[in-house]
């Protein structure tokens, strides 16, 4: 059973490329422009879910580490209230 602490808890990030065939996402969370090398996700529909999203957008989620150093990471939660307008239109 994984031990993996839920770190990233209900922050708002910004979707920085598409999801590629791999699954792999960039997204930089938005009050602090750092940027989250997705991996993984919980549940395919996450990963549906965010595949549907736009370039720019914003998104809440829920990240876990998949490694101890905290290089790549997984959705394990898509929460709803996020903007529904891409971030640079925010501005």
């Amino acid at each position: 059973m994984a031990t993996t602490k839920q770190i990233s808890s209900r922050r708002t990030f910004r979707v920085a490329d598409p999801v590629d065939d791999d699954g792999d996402l960039t997204v930089i969370e938005t009050v602090t422009d750092t940027a989250f090398h997705v991996v993984d996700y919980a549940d395919p529909l996450l990963r549906d879910k965010l595949a549907a999203r736009d370039v720019g957008s914003t998104v809440r989620l829920d990240l876990a580490p998949v490694d101890p150093a905290g290089l790549d990471w997984m959705v394990t939660r898509v929460l709803p209230g996020s903007p529904a307008v891409p971030f640079a239109e925010l501005n």
